[in-house]
């Protein structure tokens, strides 16, 4: 062991003084607005492919008038109006006829993609790169190959000449935002509204029972 004078003491390393970064919080605020909230903005909507909006879909369901489409959820998501749950304590027979009928048509959605998934490694990574159309396309490839090998598999004949498939997958959708700060914020508030989904959702179990009954 070495004694105290023979133990070598580490050089102190000089304390670096930290540096202050003065930042203008206040300019870069204006400078933000200008460049994407303002109504005359740097960076307009169309410079941006997708604004996280929902499509805008016009259908009538026991004759209310919708204008978003909805997509089926269980009860983690929030009551808007753009996420139809089954109800969660049904009550009287046409409730339980539309959370059963909610439920199976979930799950037949969930199983299909789920099995699409497990075979196309391309539907199980990130699309964000991709436009809704290419995305469009991708499925409706995976569908009419997973179809194919279905169809292989039985040792079947094919009926159906898959090369002369239209590649049109829906209408032409058009990546435009609002115009303006206020009517996104309209939008958003559209979209998370709880008494409209109240309503719609009463209105589906009307419509479910009208044509199941």
């Amino acid at each position: 062991m070495l004694n105290e004078e023979e133990e070598e003491e580490e050089p102190r390393r000089p304390r670096r003084r930290r540096e202050v970064i003065r930042r203008d919080r206040l300019g870069a605020h204006d400078r933000l607005f200008e460049d994407y909230f303002a109504d005359d903005c740097n960076y307009p909507p169309s410079f941006f492919r997708r604004r996280g909006e929902a499509p805008v879909v016009n259908f009538t369901v026991n004759g209310h008038e919708y204008n978003y489409g909805y997509y089926l959820a269980d009860g983690i998501y929030p009551s808007w109006p753009v996420f139809m749950k089954g109800v969660t304590l049904p009550q009287s027979e046409k409730q339980r006829m539309f959370t059963a009928a909610q439920s199976a048509w979930r799950k037949d959605v969930e199983c299909a993609f789920g099995v699409l998934k497990a075979r196309f490694n391309i539907l199980a990574v990130p699309g964000r790169s991709f436009s809704r159309r290419t995305l469009g396309l991708i499925m409706r490839a995976c569908v009419i190959l997973h179809n194919m090998i279905i169809d292989d598999e039985r040792g079947t004949n094919l009926e159906h000449n898959y090369e002369t498939v239209e590649s049109n997958v829906g209408p032409a959708i058009h990546h435009h935002a609002p115009p303006s700060l206020a009517a996104r914020i309209q939008m958003d508030n559209e979209m998370r509204d709880s008494p409209v989904y109240t309503q719609l959702q009463q209105d589906l179990i009307e419509h479910v029972w009208a044509h199941n009954a």
